[in-house]
This record gives structure tokens, C-alpha cells and sequence, in this order.
């Protein structure tokens, strides 16, 4: 092995005179590592540790930082390696030595060396145009909790989370974007900062930059979650825990984005995330990078997808926009978006009919895409110029989603990332006649909590059931006087009935479910008042 990589030292004294290029140079194996799967706490924080410890989740070599060994030795060479990743193995190393590049690639330790980069020759794409509506005060219908965000929450019933006291607390949410321009000074943060919950920032495009004065899509994203402005704004997550991560270049398309984003994702694994908000997408490039396909959106086939399906392996909630290519030739979701464990987020109107810009689904392979929608269209926001404005776009409708499936999970926070993203689609108002428009529909955060319902003791006008979500046994009583229940069933999500009990006295003990499988279940009672149904949650 040293004497490959001698002759690789003697190869970097070849000079080159061609620009500076950036490349992915992946590996073949994490041998020699100098981390152990025994010692996780070497590379993982005690948060990131938790999640997967809650969720059963196996510490393995993919979790391994890369070969030490290996990266260094490349960074001897002639050029610099700018970041490393452990899912996909492999570094981003910046060089202008051609030679070298086409040596690398025949070195024992090394699969691939893949231009991911060039110096744009001209501008590139021209990303992040939403256009931007001023607010007009005096034509404004909100209340006076969530002022001008109150039409993209009560379309999702998110104000039910809130009222029961899920703003977020406890939950940490990493937005992958482009760029926060003056997020350390607008008002809709102040509350944020002054509570230490922006926990940390990291600039994957350039570590040089200024982190605050790049592009001011992220800032607008982050706001409608994380925003909050007494009695003017209010956005879905604004008690939650937050990292900004740039992983984006908002004037260029280079595949080095996606290797960027993945990177991003680790980054957000590793320091103990769990949900991931990316208002980003992938289908075509600058320059003569080859363009994907839809067969390549298939869930596996873009290097964007095979990271959010390795962040979600790891016990996180992906959640990401569907696109805004509604209108053009392409027309379909792009990715991550296609990611099977993805929750892809498509755009509305205010009045719930599909923006015509919003990505279409199905994923190539025929799975149900988008997974939900949200309004998209006039969505209310804070501008990086400090003023309240409405925008376009599911970069938009996503962030709303992950900031409330943040609170619910806070609700929930024995259930597991595929539970929560069940949850979420099961309550959405097409679960079961799907299209490829609004996916599942339009979730209903209210029904998701329990119908109508508080979390803990669930006080319902007649009936009061609890503990929800439960271990072994449930407490049935009557707020109204009933003494006999008719029947009292609980059905899977099958509808098949696994309890059932006729004449039931109340109040009542429902035992014998100890051995009942860990998921959503609806229990269902019949009474002289009628039937009554309620979703419950075995943990």
C-alpha cells in the first residue's frame, strides 16, 4: 500500500496548467479506520447516539468516518481536500493536475475519481426565483397569534399542535439550503437567538464565506418554521432547536451539489438531528454535465436520494420539496424527492387547488409521489430585508410540513421516523385514493394528534381516554354520565379487530395488551350517544 502511494507523491510533481477542478474520489474500503464501531462516541454525538438507540437502530462500518490513512494521502498531492464523506466514502478533492486525477483512479484504495466541478465559463442556472408579494396591512384576514401565517396553519389543523403546548420544544431541525442571508438580524429570529436555538451553521459551499450575507432563500425557509413575530407571525416550529447548513450554490447547477447535500446530511446526523428540511432539488446541470432522466428518478439512482435515504436509515425525517417544474417540459418531481422514505411536499393554494407549478408524481417506479401537500402558493413569510412579505413555491410548502411534523413527533417521541411519517400521511385527506398531484392530500395535524384531542389524558365531550400513547393498558371513562359501553373495539390500520368487548362498564380498565405490536391503532366504541372513534398509539 505505501508504495502506491510513493507513486502517486512523484505523479503530483507533474504540473499542470489547466484551472482548478473539483472531483469526488470515492474508496474502496474503510480499512485501517481509525475510528471502531466500539467507541461511536468518537464520531457521533450522545444525540445522534440516542436517536438510533430509540429507534433499534445498528451502529455500523457505514457510519464510519472515512479512512484517515487514505484522505491523507491524497491531500499530500497536488491540490487540497475540501470535505470527506462517510456514507458515500470518498472526499471532495479540488486539483488542476489532470494527470493526477487520471492516476488516482488506478490506485489500489481508490474506486473512482468523477469530475463534480468546473469554473463556470458563464452564468449558470438562475435558481430561487419565487417571486415575492409585499404584504398590504390592511387587506389581511389572519388572527392575532399567527398573523399573516394563520392561512398556512389552519389548512393543516397545525394549530391544534400548538394549543396542546407542540411548538417544537426539545426537537432539533437541520435546513439544507442555499444560502441564510441576514438570518443573525431579522425579527422573526430574535427569539431564537436570544434562547441559544440556533445551535450551529456550517457553510459546505464555501467555508470561507460570509455566512450570513450569501443567498436569502434559506432565511426565508427557515421562517416559516422557525419564525415568530408577536402578534404578526408565527411559523410551525418556532420553539424548535435549529442548524443551518449551506450546501447549495445558488448560481450554479454542478453535480458537486448533491455531493454537498449528502455531506450536509452527516453533518446533521452527526450532531444529532431529527428531522432534515431541504427546500432542494436535482434533474439537470450547467455545462456539459449529463442531465438525469425520469427512469433516474426512481428512488435509488441520484447520489442526492441515496443520501436522504441513508439520513433516514440513521432515524431521521427527511422532509424535502417536490419541485416547481409543474409548468415546464420536464413537469415531475425531482430529487431527493423520488427517495421511497422521503417525505416530498407539493404546493397549493390558499384555496387547496394545486399550484400549476407543483411538481407531479409518480416517482418513476410507480410509487405514490408527491407524499403530501401544503399551500405553496402565497405562502406568508419574513424577506431578508426585515419586512413580511408572501412567496411561491414547495421550497415553502416543505418547511411548513417539517416544522409541524416536528411538533408532532414531540407529541410522539417514542414513535419511530417511519411511524411519524405514516402518521402524517394517514391523516391526509386522500390516504386512500392517492394521485400524483397532491400525493396523500393535505395532512391533518388535528386528527394526527388524535382527532379532536389533547395529548396525555384526551378529553373528548363524552369520553375520556388515556394514557395515548399507551404501554399495556388503556383507562376508559364517561365525562357525561354514561355507565354502559354497547361495545369497545380496537382495530390495526388493517381494520382487522385485535380487542373486542361487548357490555363494558365504565369506568373501565382495557387490559391484555401487553403483547400487542408496537404502532397506530383506532379504537372504536359504541354507546346510546353513537359510535365513537379515536386514533391511539401502542408504544
Amino acid at each position: 500500500m505505501m508504495k502506491k502511494i510513493h507513486i502517486i507523491f512523484i505523479l503530483c510533481m507533474v504540473l499542470s496548467p489547466s484551472i482548478a477542478q473539483k472531483y469526488f474520489v470515492s474508496f474502496s474500503d474503510k480499512n485501517n479506520n481509525n475510528y471502531t464501531l466500539t467507541a461511536p462516541e468518537d464520531f457521533l454525538s450522545d444525540r445522534a447516539i440516542d436517536r438510533r438507540n430509540k429507534q433499534s437502530i445498528v451502529i455500523t462500518e457505514h457510519d464510519l468516518p472515512v479512512t484517515t490513512l487514505y484522505s491523507d494521502s491524497i491531500n499530500k498531492l497536488d491540490g487540497a481536500v475540501l470535505w470527506s464523506s462517510k456514507w458515500l466514502n470518498g472526499i471532495i478533492f479540488e486539483s488542476s493536475n489532470q494527470e493526477l486525477m487520471d492516476t488516482l483512479a488506478r490506485v489500489s484504495f481508490v474506486d473512482e475519481a468523477k469530475l463534480i466541478w468546473v469554473e463556470p465559463t458563464k452564468p449558470g442556472i438562475q435558481k430561487f426565483t419565487e417571486p415575492i408579494v409585499p404584504i398590504q396591512n390592511s387587506s389581511l384576514k389572519y388572527t392575532s397569534i399567527y398573523g399573516t401565517a394563520w392561512n398556512q396553519t389552519k389548512t393543516l389543523r397545525g394549530h391544534n399542535l400548538h394549543k396542546n403546548n407542540f411548538e417544537g420544544q426539545g426537537m432539533v431541525i437541520a435546513v439544507l439550503d442555499a444560502g441564510f442571508k441576514n438570518a443573525d438580524d431579522l425579527s422573526s429570529f430574535t427569539h431564537l437567538w436570544d434562547a441559544n436555538r440556533i445551535l450551529s451553521t456550517r457553510d459546505i459551499v464555501d467555508v470561507n464565506s460570509d455566512f450570513y450575507a450569501q443567498n436569502d432563500h434559506g432565511s426565508m425557509v427557515l421562517s416559516t418554521m422557525g419564525g415568530f413575530i408577536d402578534g404578526a407571525f408565527k411559523g410551525a416550529a418556532p420553539q424548535a432547536s435549529y442548524h443551518l447548513v449551506r450546501t447549495e450554490d445558488g448560481a450554479s447547477e454542478y453535480p458537486i451539489e448533491e455531493y454537498n447535500w449528502v455531506i450536509g446530511a452527516e453533518y446533521a446526523d452527526s450532531i444529532g438531528a431529527d428531522i432534515i428540511n431541504s427546500s432542494l432539488g436535482y434533474y439537470f446541470f450547467d455545462g456539459d454535465f449529463k442531465d438525469y432522466i425520469y427512469e433516474d428518478m426512481d428512488g435509488q439512482s441520484t447520489i442526492v436520494v441515496q443520501g436522504a435515504e441513508a439520513a433516514f436509515s440513521k432515524g431521521m425525517v427527511v422532509v424535502n420539496s417536490a419541485g416547481n417544474e409543474g409548468r415546464n417540459s420536464w413537469g415531475k418531481i425531482i430529487s431527493p424527492a423520488d427517495g421511497e422514505h422521503v417525505l416530498a411536499v407539493g404546493a397549493m393554494k390558499p384555496d387547496s387547488i394545486m399550484a400549476d407549478f407543483s411538481s407531479y408524481g409518480y416517482s418513476f417506479d410507480g410509487r405514490v409521489k408527491p407524499d403530501v401537500t401544503a399551500i405553496g402558493q402565497g405562502v406568508a413569510l419574513q424577506l431578508t430585508d426585515g419586512s413580511l412579505g408572501y412567496s411561491n413555491g414547495t421550497s415553502f410548502s416543505s418547511p411548513i410540513i417539517a416544522g409541524f411534523t416536528a411538533c408532532l413527533w414531540q407529541a410522539f417521541p417514542d414513535l419511530t421516523n417511519v411511524e411519524i411519517i405514516d402518521l402524517v400521511k394517514e391523516n391526509s385527506h386522500l390516504f386512500n385514493e392517492p394521485n400524483n398531484s397532491y400525493g396523500y392530500g393535505i395532512p391533518n395535524f388535528q386528527e394526527a394528534l388524535g382527532i379532536d384531542s389533547s395529548i396525555g389524558d384526551i378529553t373528548k365531550e363524552e369520553f375520556r381516554i388515556y394514557p395515548n400513547p399507551f404501554i399495556n393498558e388503556l383507562y376508559l371513562q364517561s365525562k357525561s354520565g354514561i355507565q354502559m359501553l354497547e361495545q369497545v373495539s380496537i382495530f390495526d390500520l388493517t381494520g382487522k379487530a385485535v380487542y373486542q368487548q361487548n357490555n363494558l362498564v365504565l369506568p373501565a380498565t382495557i387490559n391484555g395488551l401487553t403483547n400487542l405490536p408496537k404502532g397506530i391503532y383506532l379504537i372504536q366504541i359504541k354507546s346510546i350517544q353513537g359510535i365513537f372513534t379515536q386514533r391511539i398509539i401502542k408504544k
